[in-house]
């Protein structure tokens, strides 16, 4: 049908080669006498083939495309997402999960020949395949259907089926996830939604930090259902060794049959280190279900926080404004004190910071000098009382020329050449828009070996003034604001903002600098993060450097993993570009230690650390089975909530729905007839029966 032919030129050609291919014909046969003798039909039909060949090859170099419509058939997918988590085997009944898994297998046979069956499996995360039996140990509902709103969402999707006991303790409600669904959802209803009698630490909430010798405090959540009248006690202790000792108790009275108490314990903090307490009530008459009576907190103890001086040439706008961001840093301990009144050597001090000095007034020679020597890292903020002369000699930042103290305003200008740390793109894009800053007017000169973060606009001139400069002279860091008025930076960032992120990046990012020591060893090994959930894999990486500080990675390096017991588990590093990376997998609650190793020019290398695991077992915590949650999800979508004694009943309501059919749709496509290969079989059997005929009848 030439209606589904289509050229790339137009239609007129076809006469034009028509007439072409006949008139070479023509002038082959119209005056063939030979042939004529031979039989007066044969210039007609040589004539007739030679034509014939010749428009079909003109034909195809036209590129005639040939549109074909096929008729294809989309099924309507019934989708089955099944719960694998701990609950369902702690909360149903063995003969009801094995009813619910052979009325499954009917269903799916009995489905496949019309419908396109697909099976997903959940517990905290969604698995295509049942990989293990029903062990995962926590359930997040919400995902799962996430993902199949997001998988099928341009497909033909009929049918969910969800089986599920209704627990849920990861992810969001799932009543309330935004998903773009519109098949019905089924839920096949598991558990047993009767509440038994139990006692469990429902919540621990705790700081993760705290430095040594403070007090702090771990507040516990107990629940108890149907046990009033019962008496118990709540404890707290501490793991030492692998052993735990008891370090308080409290008594628990429950009053009723729905109880729930907070109770607090204020504890010290003894040790250094990544400390691990367990907080557990003890079991009651006729309880069922002792898996949910402790739980474990991890407290990181820090040695103590930095402690750091802020000593002014006198009061200023400035002092409330650093006090307040150093002190919202809950690793940094600011002591503030005046010149006039500065009572010690101040070697105390991790950070000293000085405002406006050191001053004709206040030259504080002696403690600079000290802080000097001593390698104390400084960070001077400049203002109109500095003693230019003084400031030049006791740093080697930057030098000031010429300085008065007249006052320039002058507005930040970032440096992008700056490779001494980074910064968030909210600081990049914010801190040239800040109103000007006060610095004194003269000549900067940045010395070698320094680098400055933001440099000075005057006016509408950008400079090479530094602003914030950084130096490391031989482990001695020192940092240098060339202006006061920071308290105007923080009060606009707060007006436009209601927050000071951008204050608070550039003073705690420059006190973590200058303060920051620096790891002069030739290997080092870590661990991605200190505190590990169970589910979750232990991730290191290594680094090893040359003589020149260089990173390699050529020989081989190994770890070794100890646990409480002293158990070893022994691994080797994978080299990546030049670095060294381990997946050590997963390992079961616990404290455990590190040790990597490896062999580099005739010298034993080393690197240690620890790491803790801890247990996630939310599924013992609550074993009520929540039906009402697959009532309200069924109802949501317009399916149906369904028991294990009705769930054959699933067939009909799949294949009644009239939504869930399969979709009949054209498909068009377009393809050369040049591709076709019986056309050019066709051109070749006409030039073969043209050739065989002249030959046959005694033509060349």
């Amino acid at each position: 049908n030439l209606e589904n032919i289509q050229f790339s030129y137009p239609l007129y050609f076809l006469a034009v080669i028509a007439l072409v291919a006949l008139g070479y014909a023509i002038s082959l046969y119209y005056k063939e006498s030979k042939l004529k003798e031979t039989r007066t039909w044969l210039p007609g039909l040589l004539g007739f083939l030679r034509w014939t060949g010749i428009l079909t090859i003109l034909f195809l170099l036209l590129s005639p495309l040939l549109r074909l419509l096929t008729t294809e058939q989309e099924k309507s997918i019934v989708v089955i997402a099944q719960d694998i988590s701990e609950s369902i085997v702690s909360n149903s009944d063995s003969l009801e999960y094995t009813g619910v898994q052979n009325s499954l297998n009917t269903l799916r046979s009995s489905l496949k020949d019309n419908y396109r069956v697909e099976e997903i499996f959940f517990g905290q995360k969604v698995e295509l395949e049942l990989q293990d039996s029903l062990n995962s140990s926590s359930s997040n509902i919400s995902s799962a259907l996430e993902y199949i709103s997001e998988t099928y969402e341009d497909e033909n999707l009929g049918t969910i089926v969800l089986v599920s006991d209704g627990i849920y303790n990861e992810g969001k409600n799932p009543i309330y996830t935004d998903l773009q669904i519109s098949a019905p959802i089924h839920t096949i209803a598991l558990g047993d939604t009767s509440v038994q009698r139990d006692i469990t630490i429902k919540n621990v909430l705790h700081n993760r930090i705290v430095y040594l010798n403070d007090r702090f405090l771990i507040e516990a959540d107990i629940q108890a259902y149907n046990a009033q009248g019962s008496k118990t006690n709540i404890n707290i202790s501490k793991i030492v060794d692998g052993s735990a000792r008891l370090i308080s108790s409290q008594a628990v009275n429950i009053d009723s049959d729905r109880f729930f108490k907070s109770y607090r314990f204020e504890l010290e903090a003894e040790s250094v280190g990544n400390q691990r307490y367990v907080i557990s009530v003890d079991g009651i008459t006729n309880e069922l279900n002792f898996n949910n009576n402790s739980r474990t907190a991890y407290i990181e103890i820090l040695d103590a926080r930095q402690k750091i001086l802020l000593l002014a040439n006198s009061a200023h706008p400035d002092i409330k404004v650093l006090k307040q961001i150093i002190e919202s840093n809950k690793n940094y301990e600011i002591d503030i004190q005046y010149a006039e009144n500065l009572a010690s050597q101040g070697n105390e001090y991790d950070v000293v910071m000085l405002h406006d000095l050191p001053s004709e007034r206040y030259p504080i020679s002696e403690n600079l000098t000290n802080w000097k020597s001593r390698k104390t890292p400084l960070f001077f903020i400049m203002g109109n009382a500095l003693d230019v002369n003084a400031f030049n000699e006791i740093q080697d930042v930057l030098a000031i020329e010429g300085g008065s103290y007249r006052m320039n305003d002058v507005t930040a200008v970032k440096n992008n050449s700056f490779s001494n740390f980074t910064n968030t793109e909210e600081f990049d894009k914010s801190i040239e828009s800040f109103v000007p800053l006060k610095s004194l007017f003269g000549n900067y000169t940045l010395s070698p070996g320094s680098q400055s973060l933001l440099n000075q606009r005057i006016g509408s001139v950008e400079t090479e003034f530094p602003l914030l400069a950084y130096k490391d002279a031989n482990g001695h860091k020192i940092g240098v604001l060339a202006a006061e008025g920071i308290w105007r930076w923080s009060l606009m960032e707060y007006f436009e903002n209601e927050d000071q992120a951008v204050c608070k990046e550039l003073i705690n990012k420059s006190i973590q600098y200058i303060s920051q020591k620096d790891d002069k060893r030739q290997f080092r090994a870590f661990t991605n993060k200190r505190n590990y959930r169970e589910n979750e894999s232990i991730l290191l990486d290594a680094q090893l450097y040359n003589d020149n500080f260089e990173l390699i990675n050529d020989p081989d390096a190994s770890l070794t993993i100890r646990n409480s017991e002293n158990e070893r588990f022994e691994f080797l590093f994978s080299k990546n570009e030049s670095y060294y990376v381990l997946n050590a997998g997963r390992f079961p609650e616990g404290d455990y230690q590190y040790t990597a190793e490896l062999d580099y020019n005739g010298k034993q290398l080393s690197s240690s650390g620890n790491f803790s695991v801890r247990s996630i077992a939310l599924e013992s915590y609550d074993l009520t089975a929540r039906h009402d949650i697959l009532l309200q999800l069924s109802d949501k979508f317009g399916g149906e909530r369904l028991y294990a004694s009705n769930v054959n009943s699933l067939d009909s309501l799949i294949t009644n729905n009239k939504n869930a059919k399969t979709i009949m749709y054209q498909k068009a496509q377009t393809k050369p007839l040049l591709d076709w290969p019986v056309i050019l079989l066709i051109v070749l059997i006409l030039f073969s029966l043209e050739w065989f005929l002249r030959r046959y009848y005694g033509s060349y």
